[in-house]
């Protein structure tokens, strides 16, 4: 454990560059993970990864999914050049996480006076989300805000894409917001207080925004994160939509006489004056915007069509799309090696023989489609050096779903002809575009079936480092004289946007829905649902409840289930509705988990518990907890008034059984 406490020991932060000069590589900087899972005859996951040349540590940090950071303990840690390690100590259905930081010391010269090597000390990071048969990632609601003068041209593709979200498992609200060709604070104002009523009215129940056509586009702080001085101001902020709980001021930042008009910040003008986040942001924002993007020789309406239709085909599994990658590094060992990004994210969906150095075009010119593709290169706001411009994407096919581009100025999207937003303007494939290299971004959840959305507002919101110890996702590491350089360059700041649909997932293919659900009363107070397997590939069930007047649905089952019933115990007198969701198996490079797909619903009309009947002189039935409040087990003694069979059932709060016994007896002590 001695280089992990001189790591944690001797942090430093460097805010801007590592050395151009460094002797690594991309490729070096990224632990490339995949996972094999093993059910029986006891689950364990392996995780594997690219071998190194100077290998001579790595440490491994777990965490369950939605635990907010990774402990400061390493779990465990490998001396040598091993490239897998196993981990026993898992439970089938539990999706986790690891952070694996990989020690490596290279020869990159030699001092002849001193006559001794001249060596580089670096960490290289990979983080993987893996599980055996995890649980689906959550789909709630979907808020798709379209610009209102865009509702009856696009109604068709729209009329798809609530199609396409319900039979994901989405609930879907569409709804027409006011358009806004030039900055306009008052109607930004009005799309964030919007939001907000959604999210707080639906009792936070959504899983995404998707702005749709020429939505309001807010403003915010004074930076410059790719590091030119005529570049420094506020930059648009659509993540400012998704922190519903951030308080937003305009009354100090003052940044005039830009380069940019668009940059200036002055007190009073609607640009916000943050530069990062108030708080997290609450719920991933996604934009398709084609407005002022005359290199296409289209209209702005025939773009948003174009893109909804590939939505569309890509949704109902039309493409055959590659679980790989291609990369085109124009950057080398510049900067933060920008280029790491990708090498450390793709491999999670098809280990590291599915991801290649490659031409953005030449490569991805078809006919086979990869999942993902990224290029970076000094840039413009219509180029990026060594990849092309946005006329290329406007003439040349790209066949990659989901894009990341990193160069200076494009990613200030908000410009004409952008080359993010050409990207996701382009034929025939291509629906998402992010920056990623300041900061980085983190899309490994997407390998076990989370959206682009959520790696998003994941990588929005991460803190690379938390006091003298790493956060949750931690880029290239270097080992200089006074300690260890971290770049942190535009974390947290505004500008991290994702152009394209949030609600887009890295499998696609459909899953199966039931046709009907029964559901009846059982006297006193259960309601048995049953339902009959469909045709098609499915595996296993998720039940849902909700009350007459709830807006969101109470999960019943944590884990899917294989029965084709299921008791519900619920007190309650009134309508009750009732969803189930199929369940099918899936597979990647990062383990094994549920995808879900249309829920089916049944109502169910209940009356109250009739009152117990005493009878006289018979003591009062009882019931007594110790230790109350309780933190793991409790006892439970119950006493009854008669000697007869009684079905005793101890009910959790979401309404599912947790423990039955029918008894003879007058006095029974549960533990629980």
């Amino acid at each position: 454990m001695t280089h992990f406490v001189t790591l944690v020991s001797f942090l430093v932060v460097g805010l801007l560059f590592v050395p151009p000069a460094s002797a690594q590589v991309p490729k070096e900087m990224a632990v490339m993970l995949s996972a094999t899972v093993v059910d029986q005859p006891t689950p364990r996951i392996t995780l594997q990864w690219n071998k190194e040349t100077f290998q001579e540590l790595v440490y491994i940090w777990r965490k369950n999914k939605d635990d907010a950071s990774f402990p400061v303990a390493v779990l465990d840690s490998i001396i040598g050049g091993g490239t897998q390690w196993t981990d026993p100590k898992i439970t089938r259905g539990v999706a986790y996480e690891y952070r694996v930081f990989r020690y490596s010391k290279a020869q990159v010269g030699y001092d002849s006076a001193a006559k001794k090597p001249i060596y580089r000390w670096f960490y290289a990071t990979g983080y993987i989300l893996t599980g055996i048969a995890a649980p689906p990632a959550p789909r709630e609601r979907m808020l798709v805000l379209v610009d209102s003068t865009m509702l009856n041209p696009l109604k068709p593709g729209l009329t798809l894409l609530q199609q396409d979200l319900e039979n994901e498992g989405w609930e879907v609200t569409v709804l027409g917001v006011p358009r806004a060709e030039a900055f306009n604070s008052v109607k930004v104002t009005a799309v964030r207080d919007l939001i907000k009523r959604e999210w707080t009215d639906g009792q936070k129940d959504l899983g995404g925004v998707f702005l749709v056509g020429r939505v309001p586009v807010p403003y915010g702080g004074n930076i410059a994160p790719d590091g030119h001085p005529d570049h420094v101001g506020a930059w648009p902020a659509d993540g400012v939509y998704g922190d519903v709980d951030g308080v937003y001021n305009d009354s100090f930042t003052n940044v005039m006489n830009a380069s940019r008009p668009a940059n200036e910040n002055v007190p009073g003008d609607g640009k916000f004056d943050p530069s990062q986040w108030i708080t997290d942001v609450d719920i991933p924002i996604g934009r398709v915007d084609f407005f002022d993007m005359p290199v296409f020789a289209k209209s702005e309406t025939e773009l948003l069509q174009a893109y909804l239709q590939k939505d569309h085909a890509y949704r109902t599994d039309q493409w055959n799309v590659k679980m790989g990658g291609v990369i085109d590094d124009n950057f080398g060992t510049y900067g933060e090696l920008f280029a790491s990004s990708a090498w450390r994210s793709f491999s999670v969906f098809g280990a590291d023989t599915a991801v290649k150095a490659g031409d953005f075009f030449n490569d991805l010119a078809g006919p086979t489609t990869m999942l993902l593709g990224y290029g970076c290169g000094g840039g413009t706001d219509v180029s990026a050096g060594g990849i092309g411009t946005s006329t290329d994407l406007a003439t040349k096919p790209v066949n990659a779903v989901f894009t990341m581009l990193f160069g200076s100025y494009f990613g200030d999207w908000n410009t004409k002809n952008n080359f993010m937003r050409s990207a996701i303007a382009t034929q025939p494939r291509v629906l998402t575009c992010g920056w990623s290299g300041r900061p980085h971004w983190y899309i490994h959840h997407m390998a076990l079936g989370e959206t682009i959305g959520y790696s998003t507002r994941i990588s929005q919101n991460n803190r690379p480092i938390v006091g003298s110890n790493f956060g949750n996702y931690t880029p290239n590491i270097v080992v200089m004289p006074n300690g260890l350089s971290v770049s942190t360059t535009g974390d947290r700041n505004l500008h991290i946007a994702l152009m394209g649909d949030p609600s887009l997932r890295a499998v696609t293919k459909p899953v199966a829905a039931i046709g009907t659900v029964t559901g009846q009363t059982v006297y006193p107070h259960k309601v048995q649902l049953s339902w009959t397997k469909p045709t098609g590939d499915v595996q296993a069930y998720l039940v849902y409840r909700k009350l007459a007047g709830a807006r969101r649905w109470t999960p019943l089952t944590k884990y899917p289930i294989t029965a084709l019933t299921y008791t519900d115990s619920i007190v309650n007198e009134g309508s009750i509705q009732y969803m189930v969701r199929c369940c099918a198996l899936r597979k990647t490079a990062s383990g094994t988990f549920y995808d879900m797909g249309k829920g089916r619903t049944a109502t169910v009309i209940t009356t109250d518990v009739e009152e117990d009947v005493v009878t006289a002189g018979a003591p009062a039935p009882s019931i007594s907890v110790w230790p109350n409040p309780a933190t793991t087990d409790a006892n439970i003694t119950i006493g009854l008034s008669t000697v007869t069979n009684v079905d005793l059932q101890l009910v959790d709060l979401t309404g599912s059984v947790v423990w039955e016994r029918v008894t003879t007896v007058t006095m029974i002590t549960v533990i629980r």
